[in-house]
């Protein structure tokens, strides 16, 4: 019995030449000088092109050795490099800081850059974005990230396409990669969001400073986004309307030109009121140096030994000790918060996303669908019943007295 064929190359180094190289469906491919970085990249690369089981594999990258394209620039890492220039200054807020895109399209780009840099932009196509997705679905990842994924690296060549970097005809045949289908793909499916259950919101409260519960309580009973009680101001709340009113400068939808209102009821306003008493315009609502002074005040309370000496000169501020607290709260340190106080109540976890849920679904079921839209701040209905889930006591009481 014969030996079996290792289905993996290996990097092998062709001494009359100088060259790297590996044998594939019994092809010698060179890859460039024997141990040279350009020559470990392409070995990557199709290394991940057989794992993919694209039928180029057997075909050696261009890198620039033949005749050079009708374009500005050479390589994929030139079109990205150029592309997150552009980038950086698109993709920002009102405010001038940037927005969620830019770390995502890192995630995105990242393994583009590391297994297609080297190669020509003109020859970045369809089986290269095919051999990138499948790295991404034996990571792991969920379906529709990484359809959002491949969607973005195609829009990194329609704009390098339109600055004229690389032909049309790049980004015309990227274009003919379909997305993943649900049930068609090994890619896991990402569970939907769903409504908290208010138990489970109750028995984390005790576990939250004050800054964090009162953040937790607004969302809850106003609706809001978690960006729109993150970024809240203290001369944002209209406090002479009645209820008050909360206008986000920037939200989700803002870059379309349309508005959004927060709308704060009386149980929502009296938790939000000593927050905003005798504290300037601008200040954040829910500072976290409020939340961690808050947070330590509460240890100090509950120490129960004494504070030795070289615990109070630990204590002392110094440059090196100084911690950074941001001006508001991240995404990540919201929902972290929250996640710290489940795992100290022995609850499952739960994210400030299910809130909004939470709200919508209960409007629905008291006010009807549209009162859900408005409050949430849909444009479309069909939008609202993603977050408001039906509630199915109406269908019950049909089918008891139909049945």
């Amino acid at each position: 019995m014969g030996r079996p064929r290792n289905p993996v190359p290996k990097y092998l180094h062709h001494k009359a030449s100088g060259q790297a190289r590996i044998r594939v469906a019994g092809k010698d491919i060179y890859l460039g000088p024997y141990g040279s970085e350009e020559s470990k990249k392409e070995y990557d690369r199709i290394r991940a092109e057989l794992a993919s089981k694209a039928p180029a594999a057997a075909e050696p990258a261009k890198t620039g050795t033949g005749p050079r394209p009708r374009s500005r620039v050479s390589k994929v890492i030139d079109v990205l490099a150029a592309f997150w220039e552009w980038a950086k200054g698109h993709y920002r807020d009102a405010d001038g800081k940037h927005t969620s895109e830019i770390p995502w399209l890192k995630e995105s780009l990242t393994d583009v850059a590391k297994l297609y840099g080297h190669t020509l932009a003109t020859e970045f196509g369809p089986v290269a974005l095919k051999t990138i997705r499948q790295q991404w679905i034996v990571a792991g990842l969920a379906r529709t990230t990484i359809n959002a994924r491949v969607n973005r690296v195609r829009r990194v060549f329609k704009w390098a396409a339109s600055e004229e970097l690389v032909p049309v005809a790049v980004h015309t045949a990227l274009t003919t990669v379909a997305g993943l289908k649900k049930g068609r793909t090994e890619a896991r499916e990402s569970r939907p969001v769903t409504s908290v259950c208010d138990l489970y919101v109750a028995a984390t409260l005790p576990y939250m400073t004050p800054t964090l519960r009162a953040m937790v309580l607004v969302q809850r009973l106003t609706g809001c986004r978690p960006q729109d009680v993150r970024r809240v101001r203290v001369g944002q709340v209209n406090r002479e309307l009645h209820p008050w009113v909360y206008q986000p400068p920037q939200h989700k939808t803002a870059y379309r030109g349309s508005s959004r209102t927060v709308y704060i009821g009386g149980a929502a306003a009296e938790i939000l009121a000593p927050f905003l008493d005798g504290r300037q315009p601008e200040e954040v609502v829910f500072a976290p140096a409020r939340a961690l002074a808050e947070r330590y005040a509460l240890m100090r309370a509950q120490r129960k030994s004494k504070v030795q000496p070289s615990q109070v000169s630990r204590a002392k501020p110094t440059a090196a000790r100084k911690r950074k607290v941001p001006e508001m709260f991240t995404i990540g340190g919201y929902a972290h918060a929250v996640e710290l106080a489940c795992e100290k109540a022995g609850i499952p976890n739960w994210h400030p996303n299910q809130l909004r849920h939470k709200f919508g679904t209960e409007v629905r079921a008291r006010f009807g669908l549209e009162a859900a839209q408005v409050l949430l701040g849909h444009q479309q209905a069909n939008v609202t019943q993603v977050y408001a889930e039906r509630d199915a006591s109406l269908a019950i009481r049909v089918a008891e007295q139909m049945g």
